[in-house]
């Protein structure tokens, strides 16, 4: 199934443009906007790595290089999955004294 897509103007103050002048062509700008945008949707959960990825126009093994030069983690371990490896590590230790 092909994304669809839809056109939004966006306003950049003057001194956003100054900071982005090494990018000469109008593309280079639109993919740097494009990535910033894909991994902001990411950080706020909004979108899975792998839409990131693809409307990045990454594959994900690329797209998560590029989380990680900004130091943004692509997965968050947390208390339950803690709990849940607590759980499986204690039905093993179980299972292998038997």
């Amino acid at each position: 199934m092909a994304t669809k897509f839809e056109k939004i103007e966006v306003d950049l103050p003057q001194d956003i443009i100054f900071a982005m002048r090494g990018l000469k062509k109008r593309e280079q700008i639109k993919g740097k906007l494009k990535k910033a945008l894909d991994i902001i949707l990411f950080q706020e959960k909004s979108i899975s790595l792998g839409k990131a990825a693809e409307l990045a126009e990454m594959n994900m093994v690329r797209f998560t290089e590029l989380l990680t030069e900004y130091g943004i983690p692509t997965y968050e371990y947390t208390e339950e999955d803690f709990k849940k490896d607590q759980k499986m590590m204690t039905e093993y230790k179980k299972s292998i004294k038997k």
